[in-house]
C-alpha cells in the first residue's frame, strides 16, 4: 500500500478531512521511526529483570492468589443483575415488617414469615447467575485467564453473602424491636434451609440453564413443605420432611456442600460453557 492509499483510508477511517489531517503528521513521525536495535547487554539485563519478576511472583503467589480472586469478585459485581440486589433488599425489608406485623398480633411462632421468607429469597437470587442471558460477552470470559468455576465461585459468593447480610441484619432488627426473640435461634431456623435451597437452585441453574425452572422446582419444594405442616394430609401422602427442624440442620449443610460441588463440577466443564453459546 502506498502513501496514496494509506491516507486515503486515514480519510475514510476518520470521518472527517480534519481529523484525518490532524493525524497525518503523527502517522508520518510513526513511518519515519526506526526502532533501535537492542545489544547483547540490553538483552541480557531484560531477561534478568524478568527472572527476578518471575520469582517475586512465585515468592507470593498466596498474595497474588488473593489479589486475583478478589479481582474476580469485583468484576462480577458488574455482571450480576443489578435488579438481584434490589429484589433481594425488598423481599428481605419486607419480611422483617411482615414478621414483626405478624409477631404483634400473634403469641406464638412470631418468626414464621421470617423463616419461610429467607430461604426462597436467597434461592430465587441464586437462579439468575447463570445462563446464556447472565454472559452475553461469553466468548471474551472463555478467553481469560480465569477459570468458569472461579467465576461461578465469585458470583455465588457475592448473591449469597449479600443475602445472608440482608438475613443477619433483619434477625437483629427483629430480636431488637421483640424482646421474645432471641437472635441466634432465629439465624439458625433459616440459615440451613437458606444454603440447601440456594445450592439446589445453583444446581438447577447449571443443569437446564433455565432461571424459570430453577425457582418453581424450588419455590413448589419449599412450599411443599410448609404446608404439610398445615395439612397433615399432605406429609403423609409425600412424606415431606421438616426441613426448619433442629434435627434436619446438619443434613441439609451437608446437602448444600454436596449440591454446590456437583453445580460447580457440571457448570465449570468447558463443554458445559460451550453449550451456552449455541
Amino acid at each position: 500500500m502506498n502513501d496514496d492509499e494509506s491516507f486515503s483510508h486515514l480519510n475514510e477511517e476518520a470521518g472527517s478531512s480534519e481529523e484525518a489531517d490532524r493525524l497525518r503528521p503523527v502517522i508520518q513521525t510513526l513511518w519515519a521511526w526506526k526502532a533501535p536495535v537492542p545489544t547483547a547487554l540490553e538483552t541480557a539485563r531484560l531477561a534478568e529483570v524478568l527472572r527476578q519478576a518471575m520469582q517475586a511472583r512465585r515468592r507470593n503467589s498466596l498474595f497474588n492468589r488473593i489479589r486475583l480472586g478478589w479481582a474476580v469478585i469485583c468484576s462480577q459485581l458488574h455482571v450480576v443483575q443489578a435488579e438481584i440486589w434490589a429484589a433481594s433488599f425488598i423481599v428481605f425489608s419486607l419480611g422483617t415488617l411482615v414478621t414483626f406485623g405478624y409477631s404483634l398480633s400473634n403469641a406464638t411462632n412470631v418468626t414464621v414469615p421470617f423463616v419461610l421468607i429467607a430461604p426462597i429469597a436467597a434461592a430465587a437470587g441464586i437462579a439468575f447467575l447463570y445462563g446464556p442471558s447472565v454472559d452475553p460477552a461469553l466468548e471474551i470470559e472463555l478467553a481469560l485467564p480465569v477459570s468458569p468455576r472461579q467465576v461461578l465461585v465469585a458470583r455465588l459468593a457475592l448473591v449469597f453473602g449479600f443475602d445472608l447480610v440482608l438475613g443477619l441484619l433483619g434477625s437483629a432488627a427483629l430480636s431488637v424491636l421483640r424482646v421474645d426473640v432471641s437472635f441466634w435461634p432465629l439465624v439458625s431456623a433459616w440459615l440451613s434451609p437458606m444454603a440447601f435451597l440456594a445450592s439446589l437452585a445453583f444446581l438447577l441453574i447449571t443443569l437446564t440453564l433455565d432461571s424459570g425452572v430453577s425457582i418453581l422446582v424450588c419455590l413448589g419444594l419449599w412450599t411443599l413443605e410448609n404446608l404439610s405442616r398445615l395439612f397433615p394430609t399432605i406429609h403423609l401422602l409425600f412424606s415431606v420432611p421438616d426441613l426448619t427442624a433442629v434435627a434436619a440442620r446438619p443434613w441439609m449443610w451437608l446437602l448444600a456442600v454436596l449440591l454446590s460441588a456437583a453445580a460447580l463440577w457440571l457448570g465449570g466443564g468447558e463443554e458445559h460453557w460451550v453449550r451456552k453459546l449455541a
